[in-house]
């Protein structure tokens, strides 16, 4: 099921302030879910990104999983 932005915002903001180079992948946002009890929705979401591909930044986090329809409206 789709969730809002704001879950996943938590993470991945998290990631690129503490790492600003960093280069997460799918595995790295759910790692962090599963070592902080993260809400089903907000890990399907993760888990729903092809894994091996590196993220340079938010955005470009918020357009794969708003391309892969995991981003409620709300």
């Amino acid at each position: 099921m789709p969730a809002p932005w704001s879950g996943y915002a938590e993470i991945v903001e998290h990631i690129f302030k503490v790492a600003p180079e960093a280069t997460p992948t799918r595995s790295d946002f759910l790692d962090i879910c599963y070592a902080n009890d993260i809400d089903d929705d907000i890990v399907d979401g993760f888990d729903a990104l092809r894994e091996g591909v590196q993220f340079s930044n938010v955005e470009e986090v918020k357009q794969a999983l708003d391309e892969l329809g995991e981003i409620s409206e709300s």
